[in-house]
């Protein structure tokens, strides 16, 4: 018997001649070696070095002063653990940069990193005191760094002796995710709430000037240009002024999964990491719309996003990609997933998934060829796409045996990916879409008390996500 199933992309996209800017594959670095960061957490640019957070692997330092080129430099394995490993240690999560230092969240407190000489970084320990909390995202202007400690609220730390940051003060809040210093302001990401306080001279005495409820738990903030982005993960991007005490929001962008990190450029736009993949969001002329201008699906988790000029970092699970945004004279070829992993099929019976094929550039897509690496994968014939055009291309699985892996590979006139890759997995080694997921019973740790029975949650969805905090 074939089955149909249809895999539907969350939004549409319009790309045609009216949008004409996306974003040019330049450079890839993946995992090559075992000291190298994946489980991705952050990323950030001091000048032309590039850093990159591995909650597992460590912190890598690339050099990018010819911005299209990841030259990696080193990678630093935090004092304590953090590195290739699985077990416990320091695992690193957000990182920024002050001069020659950089100050890094883990699981074991508040780190600092000289980074003067980043070809070879020397980590210089955890900050004393600092290792009874869980520390999330953090910033730092002049002499303050503030860091977010979720339930304990914002630690505010002086750092004008850097190698020795001093306490000054908390400010409260339930859930504190995130923070962003300017001059006098502090915006607050606490839990669906962004806190807004305000400094009336230099000094680190802040008072509460608004509270802003939005639709989801806030991710990141950025301010920059008289306004401000916030990342609200699977309700996307909202941009607002900031004129006045209490921000106005100017609109909300939904982008096509789950708005992790921002970064503003180019005055107006804000790079986003999207899970699935990197979007490009602008102002429009008359800052009364927040518009999509630049997409390029990578489908390899974008947790964290940094520019330089015109040229976009994705730091991803286990890998980085160098995007420049800008006119695309030629083809773009963009699928709508990198992966299909097939139901269990009986032997002999078959399943079709649909993949769809873009392009996303400003000229005709010729396919030089493309094909199944696994015979027990059937596939339509992809046809040439005029600029602005998709075409679904079935894939059926039959199957004959287990584990049937293969990939479906298209090969283009794309200058920057001549070669496209899906992965195809048929009836693998292990759960297979559709199974019945076998019961449990587990303590609940947070929101409640008890124990939590999955068969007492026949008919509801269930979400499991797997994330070991220490």
């Amino acid at each position: 018997m074939l089955v149909y199933k249809k895999i539907l992309l969350s939004f549409i996209l319009l790309f045609s001649y009216v949008f004409s800017k996306n974003l040019i594959l330049h450079d890839y670095d993946g995992p090559s070696q075992q000291n190298q960061a994946n489980h991705t957490l952050d990323t950030t640019i001091n000048g032309d070095i590039l850093i990159v957070v591995g909650m597992l692997g460590g912190i890598d330092f690339y050099n990018i002063s010819n911005p299209a080129v990841l030259n990696h430099l080193d990678n630093l394995q935090l004092s304590g653990g953090g590195g290739g490993g699985q077990g416990g240690g320091s695992k690193p999560n957000c990182l920024v940069t002050s001069g020659n230092y950089a100050y890094v969240t883990t699981s074991n407190g508040l780190g600092i990193i000289n980074i003067s000489n980043p070809s070879n970084p020397q980590s210089l320990g955890i900050v004393s005191g600092t290792n009874g909390y869980i520390l999330e995202n953090l910033d730092v202007h002049n002499n303050l760094l503030a860091i977010a400690a979720h339930e304990d609220g914002v630690l505010l730390y002086d750092i004008s002796n850097p190698i020795s940051p001093n306490y000054i003060s908390t400010i409260e809040a339930e859930n504190a995710w995130s923070v962003t210093l300017t001059d006098y302001y502090m915006y607050i990401a606490d839990g669906v709430n962004l806190l807004v306080y305000y400094s009336f001279d230099d000094s680190s005495n802040y008072s509460l000037m608004s509270s802003i409820e939005l639709s989801n738990a806030i991710k990141d903030i950025a301010v920059g240009n008289g306004y401000i982005f916030v990342a609200i993960g699977s309700d996307g991007v909202v941009a607002m002024s900031t004129i006045g005490d209490e921000p106005q929001i100017i609109d909300t962008y939904n982008t096509s999964a789950l708005a992790n990190r921002i970064e503003i450029f180019d005055n107006n736009k804000v790079a986003v990491s999207d899970w699935d993949d990197v979007e490009v969001l602008e102002l429009n002329s008359d800052n009364s719309s927040l518009d999509l201008v630049g997409y390029k699906n990578t489908t390899r988790r974008t947790m964290a996003i940094a520019t330089k000029g015109n040229f976009i970092y994705s730091a991803e699970w286990k890998s980085v990609q160098v995007f420049e945004y800008g006119e695309v004279n030629g083809p773009d070829i963009d699928l709508n997933m990198y992966e299909l992993n097939y139901p269990y099929v009986d032997t002999g019976e078959s399943y079709m998934m649909t993949l769809e094929v873009t392009n996303n550039g400003n000229s005709i897509l010729e396919i030089t060829d493309a094909y199944t690496t696994n015979s027990e994968f059937s596939y339509d014939t992809l046809s040439d796409l005029n600029p602005g055009e998709s075409q679904n291309v079935n894939i059926i699985y039959t199957a004959n045996a287990m584990n049937a892996s293969g990939s479906y590979r298209i090969y283009s006139n794309d200058s920057d990916e001549n070669e496209i890759v899906c992965e195809t997995n048929g009836n693998i080694n292990g759960a297979n879409v559709g199974d019945q997921a076998p019961d449990f019973n587990l303590p609940i740790m947070y929101n409640g008390t008890g124990n939590f029975q999955l068969s007492d949650n026949l008919d509801k969805v269930v979400v499991l996500a797997f994330f070991a905090p220490n």
